[in-house]
């Protein structure tokens, strides 16, 4: 019981992955989850939820003008369903069944599978109409044997889909198809597809060749049609021509071959209802595996199209984002980074320096303030920041310029293609005309400390100690302590005057100089920082790109990248626990 329980569960969780049908972009997968979806709630659902019920479900199906209303007819008793020379008037699924059947745990039963309109004693179903697949009218006839409910359904090879796709609808809930087949239609392909597509994994079947003239005749034709099929059905049965059926005049007779019990006893008679739903259910079970097994592959292959297309757009973000990030790097971190180093590697150097470090930021402002009382404010340089957003808006038009074909090609679903012409269509090209205001174009302290602190680790690995270290500890020490000094000396000898002159030297000596030292910890050390930094800001850049420009198509994106892989991987789990 329990299995059954965590059967039941896997195939409510696989119910709930499948997107609506329509979703799928080949119309046969669309068919195959249609299918499943009417098989997981009209009939394994129903039957492992303790909601089954000891009642055999006969469905009659057959291509058009066959005779399957006649049979129905004949079974049921009475005249129920509308059956004339043209054929074809079968729009919506007709049943029957006992009074009994209509009440109590039984009601609940039908009920909970099909969208039951009954129909009172004397009136017509309006069975020529067309209505929602999984609709049954219910007829109560006292003829029709307790415990049974025959169907009667619209035919397959209708030229009304729709017709097909109600046919469907019940077929994949009933326990027993009886096929109604005559010589002009036996080997029809579109009927052996279907018949298999109904049966093909073990579902009980019986044949009704009507209109036989001649039995051998009629056995060859239904030996034929079961191998095409690829199992053989349960029972086969001729209804001879008789032309008082044609007329209206009697019931439709059938005659069983092969030492077959009688047609109404086989499926009236209660000791053979167990069997024939206990082989329903395992051949519905293995209806549902294959179909999920289909539809795995369909989700996995549908996910292609916008996991492709995302992974393109945000490669050539991050290339935008890269190309921006290198208009301005910010060489200084190195420097810094690689005097902190060795500050950290050597207590003695980092006490010299310190107080030579200070003296030069006071000397620095003091004389800052001097030069701006004689000659106003220094002139602002053009920000790096503009060429940076420059750069970006740039791009973002080659984006639309590089992603126009793909807006032209998507043959996948609507809401992807209306967000693809808004992404590369005139409202992007509009809205670059607009200022990006990127506050990670000004504000990038993340990166700036990302990169401090792999140039830290740079620095450190190349550090390897011994005398080289030394020699650049020393040389560092006297890039930072002759400058200051001497214009301590020069500002205390001249009043002033003088200092300007040797910060503005020690400055253009120092800053190359500690370049220098730089340089000698490696050819690559430079190119290894610019690596770094266009990766990690242009990272940042492509974010802020994406937040303006393309969320709303990639959001939606994303989304079905990942419902295509649950899809796929419910479905998955779900065919091995019902192949366990």
């Amino acid at each position: 019981m329990n299995d059954l329980a965590h059967l039941r569960t896997a195939l409510e969780s696989a119910r709930d992955a499948l997107p609506p049908p329509e979703r799928f972009p080949e119309a046969a997968d669309a068919d195959t989850a249609r299918r499943l979806l009417e098989r997981l709630r009209r009939d394994l659902l129903p039957r492992l939820g303790g909601a089954d019920a000891p009642l055999l479900l006969v469905a009659i199906a057959g291509p058009n003008n066959v005779g399957k209303s006649t049979l129905f007819n004949s079974l049921v008793g009475t005249h129920l369903s509308p059956a004339r020379p043209e054929g074809g008037l079968t729009k919506q699924c007709l049943a029957a069944a006992h009074p009994d059947t209509w009440t109590g745990s039984l009601k609940d039963f039908l009920t909970s599978r099909y969208d039951i309109i009954p129909v009172a004693s004397g009136e017509a179903a309006p069975v020529d109409q067309a209505g929602p697949a999984g609709r049954l009218y219910l007829v109560l006839a006292e003829a029709v044997p307790r415990g049974l409910v025959v169907m009667d359904t619209p035919d397959f090879d209708s030229v009304y889909r729709d017709n097909r796709e109600r046919a469907e609808a019940l077929l994949v809930t009933v326990d027993v198809l009886v096929f109604v087949v005559s010589r002009q239609t036996y080997q029809n392909a579109a009927l052996v597809d279907f018949l298999r597509a109904a049966v093909g994994h073990g579902r009980p079947y019986l044949l009704v060749y009507n209109e036989a003239t001649r039995e051998e005749v009629a056995r060859g034709h239904l030996e034929k049609l079961a191998s095409d099929v690829g199992h053989p059905p349960l029972a086969r049965y001729l209804a001879p021509h008789q032309p008082e059926v044609e007329a209206g005049e009697k019931p439709l007779a059938t005659n069983p071959l092969d030492a077959a019990p009688a047609l109404t006893a086989l499926l009236g008679e209660a000791e053979h209802a167990h069997a024939l739903k206990a082989r329903a259910l395992a051949a519905s079970l293995r209806d549902a595996r294959a179909e999920m097994e289909q539809l795995a592959r369909a989700a996995t292959t549908a996910a292609h199209e916008p996991e492709r297309l995302r992974q393109r757009l945000r490669h050539e973000l991050l290339g935008v984002g890269r190309h921006a990030a290198l208009k301005a790097v910010p060489a200084d971190v190195l420097v810094e980074a690689f005097r902190d180093e060795l500050d950290a590697r050597s207590a003695f150097h980092r006490y010299v320096r310190l107080p030579f470090r200070g003296l030069a930021t006071a000397l620095t402002f003091l004389s800052r303030q001097v030069r701006r009382s004689f000659t106003g404010p220094e002139p602002t340089p053009a920000p790096a920041g503009q060429l940076t957003e420059d750069t970006l808006r740039d791009g973002v038009r080659r984006l639309v310029e590089l992603f126009a074909p793909e807006v032209a090609a998507w043959h996948g679903d609507a809401r992807t293609r209306e967000l693809l012409s808004e992404s590369f269509g005139p409202p992007t090209l509009a809205r670059l005309e607009e200022p990006l205001g990127f506050e990670a174009i000004q504000a990038h302290t993340a990166d700036r400390e990302s990169l401090y602190a792999f140039c830290r680790g740079l620095v450190g690995t190349e550090l390897q100690g011994g005398l080289r270290e030394e020699v650049l500890q020393t040389l560092t020490t006297l890039v930072y302590s002759v400058p200051s000094g001497a214009a301590a000396v020069v500002t205390v000898a001249t009043g002033g005057l003088g200092h300007d002159a040797v910060i503005w030297a020690g400055t253009l000596l120092s800053t190359p100089l500690l370049e220098r030292f730089v340089d000698a910890l490696g050819a690559d050390i430079r190119e290894r920082l610019t690596q770094k930094w266009a990766d990690a800001h242009g990272a940042t850049l492509a974010q802020a790109l994406e937040r303006r420009f393309f969320s709303g198509l990639l959001e939606h994106l994303d989304t079905q990248v990942s419902d295509w892989a649950r899809t796929t991987a419910t479905l998955s789990e779900t065919t091995c626990r019902i192949s366990s």
